[in-house]
């Protein structure tokens, strides 16, 4: 086996640079990956990033016929603060695992390289699945102090006299328990719902329209088979026979394919459902937020300077280590751009 010189880390740390970024590449490539769709990348320079937006609570009123009767407003302003946390990973090889014949280092190295480069790209689905299964309790809140998933948050936050909504549906049952007709009224049902939701000001429609449905495998079926049926055989409940066309109804509702997530198969007994909606403006928040301080990073031996740093740090040393490290935060957004459906 080869000794452990500069050339020799350098040529190692070159493959484990490239197997990292194939493998990061390969994942964020693939449809694996589904937590962008429910949230949005914001870039931070700083350890606390503070959201500020405005409430859109305008609304034009009458001024009478002289237009003499002009009331003023003032804007309504409302901040959410995130704070980054370090994530990270190291390894640790020892000078004989690469110069022995029978040592394992190269191996190791590379696996470790292949590893980290998944984990970078995964990472922040882990986290925004972690805030989803816990986003119908006090653990997840929402700007508005409530659970993230709830079914009475305000309408404005800065003036809950306005009254609340819901992102928290029940008794919206699409699996296998019921029949494809009772499934079919149900999305109808979490439509309306969804085109209910009213503007800050109270008054007027969010214009919000099913843009995906997110769910585990087990009841990945059965919603790409209410998705993109052109037909569905009627139900005894219609009189039996014949068939009824349901891909316009489906299309018009906005439903697309859904959005298979292995990380919710189990999950609430595989009944449970999210639809993600989208609006006519844009924000800076999504459903949630990936606020990524820092991106992932290896730290390498080479290109901490070189020539005789490199060798120095392995004479030193028995022992060769890397070190993997981010700075980054997963956190709750707008809720209503994300709505929990439930059987019961």
């Amino acid at each position: 086996m080869p000794a452990v010189t500069p050339q020799f880390v350098m040529d190692l740390e070159s493959r484990m640079r490239q197997i990292t970024e194939n493998e990061y590449l390969r994942l964020t490539q693939s449809n694996v990956l589904w937590w962008n769709k429910i949230a949005k990348v914001l870039p931070s320079q700083s350890r606390r990033e503070i959201v500020t937006w405005i409430v859109n609570g305008a609304s034009l009123e009458d001024q009478g016929e002289m237009g003499g009767n002009i009331a003023f407003e003032d804007k309504s302003l409302l901040e959410t603060e995130f704070t980054a946390k370090t994530a990270g990973k190291g390894l640790k090889l020892r000078r004989q695992q690469f110069e022995d014949l029978d040592g394992n280092g190269l191996n190791l190295a590379t696996e470790w390289s292949m590893q980290m480069g998944a984990q970078h790209a995964y990472w922040p689905q882990r986290k925004i699945t972690q805030l989803l299964k816990l986003a119908e309790t006090s653990a997840v809140t929402a700007y508005d102090g409530e659970n993230f998933f709830s079914t009475s948050h305000p309408v404005n936050p800065n003036n809950t006299a306005l009254g609340t909504y819901s992102n928290l549906f029940t008794s919206v049952p699409i699996d296998v328990s019921v029949t494809a007709d009772e499934a079919q009224e149900n999305l109808a049902t979490v439509f309306g719902n969804i085109a209910s939701m009213k503007m800050p000001n109270g008054a007027d429609p969010r214009f919000l329209r099913p843009a995906g449905i997110l769910c585990g495998a087990n009841l990945y079926p059965r919603l790409s088979q209410l998705t993109s049926a052109k037909f569905l055989a009627a139900d005894a409940k219609n009189g039996g026979g014949g068939s009824a066309d349901y891909e316009g109804f489906i299309r018009a509702l906005g439903y697309s394919m859904p959005i298979l997530a292995d990380e919710l198969t189990g999950f609430e007994s595989d009944t449970t459902y999210f639809v993600l909606a989208e609006q006519i403006s844009s924000s800076q928040l999504g459903a949630f937020v990936y606020v990524d301080r820092e991106p992932f990073s290896i730290t390498y031996y080479t290109g901490r300077g070189g020539g005789t740093g490199v060798d120095a740090a392995l004479d030193r040393s028995d022992e060769l280590e890397w070190h993997s490290r981010g700075r980054n935060v997963a956190a709750p957004g707008h809720p209503f751009l994300l709505f929990k459906c439930k059987a019961a």
